[in-house]
């Protein structure tokens, strides 16, 4: 009978070098869930929190997700579920939409309501002068295990966060990973990787 290892395997201690900063670029990318080829996808050998490929299935492509201002995605976050047996996570992506368009409300807004989704953001903290791996800590992955569903839509009209336009809130439950990242070779590749997936590149 197998017994999971669950046990820290470094010293905690901030960088001096490359401190760690707060925030999210304003760019990230949405998919569809079940637009992803999960037989495809890659996970690094030795680096269980790390995907090397995200690989989509033919035709299918990921659509660019951009929050203005000077703190987008405010409240997404990563919070520790209790369990009985088992501790896993709740990560929660918050988005506004700047419209409420007859075709915003089919094409993002009605899918949005219903649907299962992975997100990409990019931290701030890129890690870039890490000995090993720089560039690792950028791109975070949103809903990898379970699905990124909505627990809440509103629409206030006099809203002045979203000028009358949409605030939504995407979370994936029970999630067995504390963050899960998308590297691959360094941030350049990984970065175009990215922008490959919006193209419809594998």
């Amino acid at each position: 009978m197998a017994v999971c290892d669950y046990m820290i395997k470094q010293g905690i201690s901030p960088s001096c070098d490359d401190p760690i900063v707060q925030g999210v670029e304003q760019r990230g990318i949405i998919i569809n869930r079940d637009d992803i080829d999960f037989s495809a996808t890659t996970f690094n050998s030795t680096r269980k929190n790390v995907i090397e490929t995200i690989a989509l299935k033919s035709t299918k492509k990921a659509y660019e997700v951009v929050v203005l201002g000077s703190t987008p995605f405010t409240g997404t976050n990563t919070a520790l579920a209790a369990g009985t047996y088992r501790n896993t996570f709740t990560n929660t992506v918050s988005l506004v939409i700047l419209d409420n368009g007859p075709d915003v409300c089919e094409n993002v807004i009605d899918g949005l309501a219903n649907g299962e989704f992975v997100v990409i953001l990019e931290n701030k903290f890129k890690g870039l002068q890490k000995e090993e791996n720089p560039g690792d800590p950028a791109f975070q992955v949103y809903g990898w295990y379970q699905g990124l569903r909505a627990s809440e839509m509103t629409n206030e009209k006099y809203s002045e966060d979203t000028d009358g336009g949409w605030a939504v809130s995407l979370q994936e439950t029970r999630a067995p990973k504390s963050g899960v990242f998308l590297f691959k070779t360094d941030y350049e590749t990984t970065a175009a990787a990215v922008e490959s997936l919006v193209s419809g590149g594998a």
